[in-house]
């Protein structure tokens, strides 16, 4: 019920209860570290990482919330010391490197302009620490730029300014998947899914949501040697905000259980968790989920499929 009246809410009022919760986790952590420290180190990453099937030249892809597991020794850089251990001058680390707190089409509304050399990532201090990090390479992108190390980094990146979707085809996203890397959700739990919206993008038969807004965005970008870009980008349809799974509970635990049936290993961390899952099988999971009339959006599916995928429903 709480839920139902949450939705009614005019949306800077629910984005300022959002930032409001942030503030508190962020306090209780700090007061609880502060009583009662968990200090973890690069060989305590490491361990959890390897339970997870994190191996040596692997590719993977993380999404995480640093806040969850106690105290790293040296911050978000324990983290990305871990993954660079185990995965080695062979292996892959990919991660959202988003410009963004919220709705896209909100963030676009500012005019901001998007500096792949510059602008921070907003997707926590590991994100932000692994973005500056020499020899990682960012996408063009001004809502969901991807950050990448290791061999064929630059391939990932490659184009995403010029691909239809932030998500589908051209982008780091089905490149990533291509390579069958393995999701980490890392202290975040399965309410930041992004790669559900390569599955929008890309599913046969269509996707049967009209997930994206009535029309594309031009933004303002600055490349790799300083040139000025103008980008056009599908956002997604605020209408389907409400009650979607980063802000519903129930929709995280049938996502979190319907992993779990696909082979995805939970391990725990200090005090947090991490769940991780190869993406072919988390796309078999979400296909599965479908099946039974299950999104990440919490609305009912239109009694006709449609006949051409989300994005070619936009106007142009």
């Amino acid at each position: 019920m709480i839920r139902n009246l949450a939705r009614r809410l005019p949306r800077p009022l629910r984005d300022g209860i959002r930032g409001a919760r942030r503030r508190y986790r962020s306090a209780r952590y700090r007061v609880r570290e502060g009583v009662r420290p968990t200090g973890l180190g690069v060989a305590d990453v490491e361990r959890a990482l390897e339970a997870c099937g994190l191996r040596a030249g692997d590719a993977c892809f993380m999404q995480a919330a640093m806040s969850a597991f106690g105290s790293f020794e040296n911050g978000p850089g324990t983290v990305i010391e871990a993954l660079e251990g185990i995965v080695g001058e062979s292996g892959l680390i990919a991660m959202p490197a988003f410009p963004l707190t919220g709705p896209a089409i909100d963030h676009l509304g500012k005019d901001p302009v998007f500096d792949v050399r510059t602008t921070p990532s907003r997707m926590g201090t590991i994100s932000e620490g692994f973005r500056r990090r020499p020899g990682t390479r960012r996408s063009i992108h001004p809502t969901h730029s991807i950050a990448a190390r290791g061999p064929g980094a630059e391939q990932v990146v490659a184009g995403h300014e010029h691909a239809e979707t932030p998500f589908g085809e051209g982008t780091p996203f089905v490149r990533i998947i291509e390579r069958d890397a393995l999701q980490l959700f890392f202290g975040c739990g399965t309410g930041v899914i992004t790669m559900y919206h390569s599955f929008e993008c890309t599913r046969e038969p269509p996707f049967p949501l009209d997930v994206f807004s009535e029309r594309r965005l031009d933004a303002r970008c600055v490349g790799w040697q300083g040139e000025e870009l103008s980008v056009s980008t599908l956002v997604h349809n605020p209408r389907l905000a409400p009650g979607r799974i980063d802000t519903n509970p129930r929709l995280q635990s049938r996502f979190r259980e319907a992993l779990l049936e696909r082979g995805a290993t939970a391990v725990r961390l200090g005090r947090g968790e991490i769940i991780a899952i190869r993406l072919t099988d988390m796309l078999a999971a979400f296909e599965a989920l479908l099946g039974e009339g299950t999104t990440i959006y919490d609305v009912s599916l239109p009694a006709e499929p449609p006949a051409k995928p989300p994005q070619a429903r936009v106007a142009a």
